[in-house]
């Protein structure tokens, strides 16, 4: 009696082991986005013991403890429950979802190839790591808990802890604000727009007589941590050593020291299409373009170029919004322009090897630099070329091996460290080439990131971080490159005085000609102050469109 009651005691204390090892890593799982291949051995061997104990003591013999009828029902439950928080960690981990109004503006785009490819990502991440999980958990519950009701408890528990902490990590406030926002029923009179809006049809823009040619490269996600010259890391920590020797060897706005210069993104310029809108148009993209005829009526860089009598042309070589992209180059008097399907026909790649690598039909980076090269053996001067990369998109790049190969490929985020050092060396590798061309000498170019990178696993330890921007070959010398803080809406006038456009004022939209001594808005009021008022423009805008329809129906 004795020897039975010692055993039932170190089995009950073995088992209470067991179990707060295997609490301790579902717990690391589940707070802290541990990966399911995370396994450590002390949970394996805790996993073990639980089921030889329960085994043992013939525990899943008792009376309704174990019902295969139920089980189909357990596991799609709980399949269910773990593949809402896998999936809620992917996209917090892929996706701005703290920032609403990033997130609403990009849902407002159409669901294309590129939008498709993301999903498929998507799928084929959270559903093995749910089936992993799921599987342990299963198993897990089975072991602790003696009854259907128990299980079915702890599952409907797993799911409100989720939902609570969704709701609690995400603004939910801001999104619920702006769904109920109907801007084209509670249109108002920005004072902030009339007071600080310079549209340049009411200002003296001067060409240079001899006209300079202008290059912009728009770098997906390229910013500042990507350097280690920014955050005092070592060799290896620099993704991108190329392009932060060029950035410190050539202007760069928002220097500090030995510190590469960057931007910060402002409201309405967070993604790809909308950073090209508010670096040509110097106005946040609060709203659809299309939607907005008035923002057709306002003067872009390629508009006064146009104007000037610039040959002008714009690429990309992957699919996300290319019709978008497309309607607003034409719009904006961009001659020629060209999609994917262009360039794989051009450079007579092999679209079927893109698709089956990456689930839709993308040139690569290396490709696309490749084809501004041969855009560039034939141009006419005066020319503005524009066009954008990829590869380095979030959450984990477009890896391409044939480019630089990853440490290690089954590792996520050294697919993007790779990816990052590819379009770093293949960004250096065209400028080079640049250097023997007739019209090197008499062209700006200027490389920036689009906009912070979207995914948060290599970023989210960093503060200050800004887009990546550097000048070669600028026709005016600033008065001061160091530690200037301003947003993508001041491109608009830099990038024209950059060509030697003069500009009376140094405004132009809402932006601030960096070459001058004026300050921006983000130096006189404040990145939150301008952020809360870009939120309010989208109905002042609708307003303006409204009163431009009602004159020309008149």
């Amino acid at each position: 009696m004795q020897n039975s009651r010692i055993k039932n005691i170190i089995i009950l204390s073995i088992k209470l082991v067991a179990i707060a090892a295997c609490l301790v890593f579902i717990a690391e799982h589940y707070f802290f986005e541990i990966e399911p291949s995370a396994v450590s051995v002390v949970f394996i061997l805790s996993f073990v013991v639980l089921i030889a104990l329960n085994w043992h003591t013939q525990t899943y013999k008792k009376t309704n403890y174990f019902k295969p009828i139920h089980i189909p029902l357990i596991v799609v439950l709980l399949f269910l429950a773990v593949h809402f928080r896998t999936g809620i960690v992917w996209a917090l981990n892929t996706f701005p979802l703290r920032n609403a109004h990033t997130v609403l503006l990009t849902l407002e785009e159409p669901f294309d190839a590129f939008a498709y490819g993301m999903f498929k990502q998507y799928l084929s991440t959270t559903i093995p790591q749910a089936i992993i999980i799921t599987a342990i958990l299963t198993v897990f519950l089975y072991t602790i808990l003696g009854s259907t009701k128990k299980r079915l408890t702890a599952i409907g528990a797993y799911f409100v802890a989720t939902t609570v902490l969704f709701i609690s990590d995400i603004p939910i406030s801001d999104y619920i604000h702006i769904l109920n926002d109907e801007p084209e029923k509670n249109a108002f009179y920005s004072k902030f727009f009339v007071e600080n809006y310079v549209n340049p049809d009411t200002v003296k823009i001067t060409p240079p007589e001899h006209k300079r040619n202008l290059i912009l490269i728009y770098i997906e996600s390229l910013e500042t941590t990507f350097s280690d010259k920014e955050h005092g890391g070592n060799q290896d920590t620099n993704l991108i050593p190329e392009i932060t020797e060029l950035a410190l060897q050539n202007l760069s706005f928002g220097k500090n020291g030995k510190h590469i210069g960057g931007g910060l993104d402002s409201h309405g310029s967070a993604a790809t299409f909308s950073a090209m809108i508010s670096r040509s148009l110097g106005i946040p993209d609060v709203f659809n373009y299309k939607k907005m005829p008035i923002i057709h009526h306002y003067k872009s860089i390629y508009k006064i170029l146009n104007d000037n009598g610039y040959k002008q042309i714009f690429f990309q070589g992957n699919p996300g919004l290319y019709k978008q992209f497309q309607y607003l180059a034409l719009d904006q008097k961009i001659n020629e322009v060209y999609g994917p399907d262009d360039l794989a026909q051009r450079l007579n790649l092999d679209y079927d090897n893109f698709v089956k690598k990456q689930g839709f039909k993308n040139v690569q980076d290396k490709d696309a630099f490749r084809f501004a090269g041969q855009i560039l053996d034939t141009i006419s001067e005066p020319f503005s070329l524009t066009f954008f990369t990829i590869d380095t998109h979030s959450p984990h790049g477009l890896y391409d091996p044939d480019c630089i190969k990853a440490s290690d490929e089954s590792n996520k985020d050294e697919l993007l460290k790779a990816s990052a050092r590819c379009v770093s060396r293949e960004l250096n590798k065209f400028l080079v080439s640049l250097k023997n061309k007739s019209f090197y000498e008499n062209t700006t170019i200027i490389v920036f990131g689009d906009h912070l990178f979207m995914g948060t696993r290599l970023v989210k330890d960093f503060p200050d971080r800004k887009w990546i921007n550097f000048f070669i070959n600028p026709a005016k010398i600033p008065i001061s490159e160091e530690k200037r803080r301003f947003s993508d809406i001041d491109m608009f006038p830099t990038i024209l005085s950059s060509i030697n456009f003069d500009i009376v004022g140094n405004r132009l939209g809402f932006g601030t000609d960096l070459f001058s001594d004026k300050k921006t808005l983000v130096e006189e009021i404040g990145l939150d102050t301008i952020n809360k008022e870009f939120f309010k423009m989208t109905s002042h805008l609708i307003y303006e469109s409204y009163l431009l329809k009602k004159r020309q129906s008149n």
